[in-house]
């Protein structure tokens, strides 16, 4: 049986992805399996801004559409692996829209995941109080959790 990486990379934080990628790939090839990468839209309400808030409503612009927003991340994190990874080895990519921690879990779940290898800063007050993606992912993984410090 093929062992399952799963990356998830903020693709909007270069420095991270960069650190997070060569660990993941050097863990594949390590165990010579199978890897993912993964990114999430942060949840966010579609369209809101102050005008909305104003009157009370919360449920943004009915014509925003979030799913362009995922496509277009995908295909970013389709030209990063297509430039960090080195020739000849394949990466299946994915882009969710939701709550980061959550995401993660649910496709390491789908995927079978059997390690995830994921990038952390240094945690500053905040992260202790308010409980960091990484922090949420490491408690909560039903595999191994390699956790990159950045």
């Amino acid at each position: 049986m093929t062992a399952i990486v799963l990356a998830p990379i903020d693709i909007t934080d270069a420095e991270t992805t960069k650190k997070v990628l060569e660990a993941a790939v050097a863990q594949t090839k390590a165990v010579d399996g199978e890897l993912h990468v993964m990114t999430v839209v942060p949840d966010i309400v579609s369209g809101l801004d102050w005008r909305y808030a104003i009157r009370g409503e919360t449920g943004g612009s009915a014509e925003f559409d979030m799913s362009k927003v995922v496509a277009e991340c995908l295909e970013r994190l389709n030209k990063i692996i297509a430039d960090q990874t080195p020739a000849g080895m394949s990466a299946k990519t994915i882009a969710r829209h939701g709550t980061v921690y959550e995401q993660v879990l649910k496709v390491a779940e789908d995927i079978g995941a059997d390690q995830i290898v994921m990038g952390a800063h240094r945690p500053g007050l905040g992260d202790f109080l308010l409980g960091p993606n990484t922090a949420r992912i490491v408690r909560h993984a039903t595999c191994s959790v390699n956790v990159i410090r950045i």
